[in-house]
This record gives C-alpha cells, sequence and structure tokens, in this order.
C-alpha cells in the first residue's frame, strides 16, 4: 500500500473518532453542569483542556462558548468541525478504499456538520446536534468493521481509531484535580461511556481509584487505555507481520512497552503516583508512539 493512502486511511480514522470523543464530551459536560451549576465554569475550563483549545480570556465559559469554539472554531484545527473536514478530505483521497457504506456515512457527516452553524444549533438544540455527531461517528466505526476487508486498510483505520481513543482518555484523566469527588468521577465515566460497564464490573460502593483503574488497565473496555494500546499494538504487527512480543520497528517498540507498562500496572501503583502525572505521562507516550508511526509508515522524503 502506498504511504499516502496508508496515512489518508490512519488521518480519516483519527479525526471522526475525535469528532466523536468531543461531541460526547461537550453533551455531557453540558448535563453535568446544569445538574451541579456551581462547577460549571471549572467543568468548561476542564473541557477546552481535553480538547487543547485556548478558551475565551474575555467572557464566561459555558456550553455556548463550548459550541463556538470546540465544535465550530475556525480558528483551530482540533474543533469538531475541522475534524469533520479533514476526515472528508482524506477519505476523498482514499475512496477507492471504502465501500459506498462507509463513504457515504462519512460524506453525511460532513454534509450534516457543514450544513450547522452556533446560531442554528442554539441553546435548545446541541444536545440534539452532538448526539447526531457522535452517533453517526460511531456507525462510521461500524460499518468499517462490517463492510471493509480486514486487510491492511482496515488495519490503518484502527490504528488510528484507536490511538486517538486511548489520547483522548488520556487527555480526560489529565484534566482531573487531585481532590476531585466522586460527582467528578462521575462524568468522567460518563464522558467515555464506561459508567455501566464500570459499575456492572464493581458492584460495589463508588471509589475514584477504582474508576481510575477501570479507565486506564480495564482488558475488556474498549475504551480503556490498556485495551487502546493493545489494539494499537496488534494492528501494528499485523501490518508488520511480526509476532506480538517482538518489535520490527520504533513504532512496535514504543506500542509494546506502553502495553506492557499498563498489563503490569495494578491500581495502587495509579493511585501512588497520582491521576494527573499518570495520565500526562501516558499522553506523551502516546505522542511518541504517533510520531513513531509516522516514522515508519508516513515518512517524509526530502526534496532535492
Amino acid at each position: 500500500m502506498l504511504s499516502r493512502v496508508a496515512e489518508s486511511l490512519f488521518w480519516t480514522a483519527r479525526n471522526v473518532e475525535r469528532a466523536e470523543d468531543l461531541a460526547r464530551l461537550i453533551d455531557v459536560t453540558a448535563t453535568r453542569s446544569v445538574d451541579r451549576a456551581v462547577d460549571a465554569d471549572r467543568r468548561w475550563r476542564s473541557a477546552f483542556g481535553v480538547a487543547g483549545i485556548e478558551p475565551p480570556f474575555d467572557r464566561r465559559v459555558d456550553r455556548a462558548s463550548a459550541v463556538e469554539h470546540i465544535v465550530f472554531g475556525v480558528e483551530t484545527q482540533l474543533s469538531i468541525a475541522a475534524c469533520v473536514r479533514i476526515a472528508r478530505r482524506n477519505a476523498i483521497g482514499v475512496r477507492a478504499e471504502l465501500t459506498t457504506e462507509v463513504w457515504e456515512c462519512i460524506n453525511g457527516l460532513y454534509l450534516f456538520v457543514e450544513a450547522h452553524s452556533p446560531r442554528a444549533v442554539g441553546p435548545d438544540g446541541a444536545s440534539t446536534f452532538l448526539r447526531s455527531i457522535r452517533d453517526t461517528a460511531q456507525a462510521f466505526g461500524g460499518l468499517c468493521d462490517a463492510t471493509l476487508a480486514h486487510d491492511d486498510a482496515w488495519e490503518f483505520l484502527r490504528l488510528g481509531r484507536f490511538l486517538e481513543r486511548a489520547a483522548m482518555t488520556a487527555r480526560v484523566l489529565r484534566e482531573i484535580e487531585p481532590d476531585a469527588g466522586p460527582h467528578v468521577w462521575e462524568l468522567v465515566l460518563e464522558v467515555c461511556c464506561a459508567s455501566g460497564p464500570f459499575a456492572r464490573a464493581r458492584q460495589q460502593s463508588f471509589e475514584p481509584n477504582e474508576a481510575l483503574a477501570f479507565l486506564a488497565l480495564s482488558a475488556t473496555f474498549p475504551r480503556s487505555l490498556r485495551f487502546c494500546l493493545h489494539e494499537v499494538d496488534h494492528a501494528l504487527h499485523r501490518l508488520s507481520g511480526a509476532p506480538v512480543g517482538t518489535f520490527a520497528d520504533g513504532a512496535e517498540r514504543t506500542s509494546g512497552r506502553i502495553a506492557a507498562s499498563l498489563d503490569f500496572a495494578g491500581a495502587n501503583d495509579l493511585a501512588r503516583e497520582g491521576t494527573a502525572n499518570f495520565a500526562a505521562r501516558i499522553a506523551r507516550s502516546l505522542d511518541d508512539l504517533g510520531s513513531a508511526v509516522t516514522e515508519v509508515y508516513f515518512p517524509r522524503v526530502p526534496v532535492g
């Protein structure tokens, strides 16, 4: 497969995943901010931190400013609208690698977002709008799995999806303050689609350290750091043909190292390090992994 094709597939999936995750982040934060208005400003600033976007400094940070900047922001390539445009632009370049169903899904998502604006969405329609983005992005992942041949093209889509998903979970955890109470952890679990799975897995009184361990170390929950890293690691090994547990390049060495560190970590280890410190360390490692993937599969060839 040509490097440019692989790169376009990778970034298509990564940007769709980011759009989905940010849509859920804003929707959940808005709902929880109504329940606990006293913490609203802090929660919205945390949402901007997760998105990697600077909040407005000259006015209140609330749902309206989140919709304006995180959803539709034109000054950044990190907003939902920008991610959807980037994903579609990459998908156009690899249209031959995608099924009709996958293409129609991503093109429909693009047309839907482009047809709206902060004014058109308004305060009453924000939740419905965000959930439509979330649901369509989830459908994209399902259609990729259900309609594409599970070949190298599919592996690059999965690689982008799970690397971005791991990065998002790490960024969400990084924003948690040391004195965060159960209500903050309940929000975090909901942002990560983990409320129900966590409740079923634990079946005991709520403990923040247990929530952290679940989001970081669960081997079966598909948004935990450990699960995502194993999916990334397996995709890389299937692409190279190297046996899992060995490494053929820098990307596999980095993914294997991060995955192993999570395999052998325990809840007490995370508690001692602290949530924010642990998440920041993992986020840096994921940045290194992304750079390694680029170096191995999408190298920039000097001109001249």
